[in-house]
């Protein structure tokens, strides 16, 4: 009963994040920014913490496409060194989001932030919504979040590798939005389809995993 009614929540949430991101992409294809992202953006970029231009440019590294595609890579080929199949697999499932993401890029075509609205260090092209780095990052290490306690045995270690994860997860949006790549709305979509698309499977690994006793 309880994994059945956990299932219906789930479910649900699942349905309501949906159709959030559908209106994020519907109002993303009409406006070229929602009424507070210009708000938001310069909030953002008027932090001047030292560090924080330090961890952005190490975000949006770990969130460029070839950096992405070898931590893809190195991981999968570890965990199959360990014989952790499963989880090999569903590292390199991290890349379906990514592609899926394109692909929603191609329908929306919003613009780019423009120079003459915030500061832009990351000139780039293409569709900005929803944003690529966040989708790619957050897929990859929320499932590497998942299955971290699975391969790896110290706790310590562990609990320092999730701590990682969540850090580049977190920072990801704000490292866009800083770098005038993105508008806080094309974040957020890209943080609300990786859920969509990392959750159902992260729920079926996890269940899955619980009933094998691993």
């Amino acid at each position: 009963m309880t994994s059945k009614r956990t299932l219906i929540i789930g479910a649900g949430l699942w349905l309501v994040g949906g159709l959030f991101f559908a209106f994020l992409a519907v109002c993303a294809s009409f406006f070229d920014y929602l009424p507070a992202d210009l708000r938001i953006a310069h909030a953002i970029q008027g932090i001047d913490v030292p560090a924080f231009g330090g961890l952005v440019g190490f975000v949006n590294f770990v969130g460029d496409t070839k950096t992405y595609l070898v931590i893809v890579v190195v991981c999968a080929i570890g965990l199959g060194v360990l014989r952790a199949g499963w989880e090999s697999i569903l590292v390199v499932f991290s890349i379906a989001p990514a592609a899926i993401g394109a692909i929603v890029k191609g329908i929306v075509q919003q613009p780019r932030p423009s120079p003459a609205l915030i500061d832009i260090s990351s000139h780039e092209g293409g569709s900005a919504f929803p944003s690529g780095h966040v989708l790619k990052t957050s897929a990859l290490f929320l499932l590497l979040f998942v299955i971290i306690p699975a391969v790896v045995p110290w706790r310590p270690v562990r609990w320092l590798l999730q701590a990682g994860s969540v850090l580049l997860v977190v920072s990801a949006g704000p490292a866009r939005v800083y770098d005038g790549a993105h508008w806080p709305s094309d974040v957020v979509g890209g943080y609300v389809l990786a859920i969509l698309l990392v959750g159902p499977v992260s729920f079926a690994y996890l269940a899955l995993r619980g009933r094998s006793g691993a």
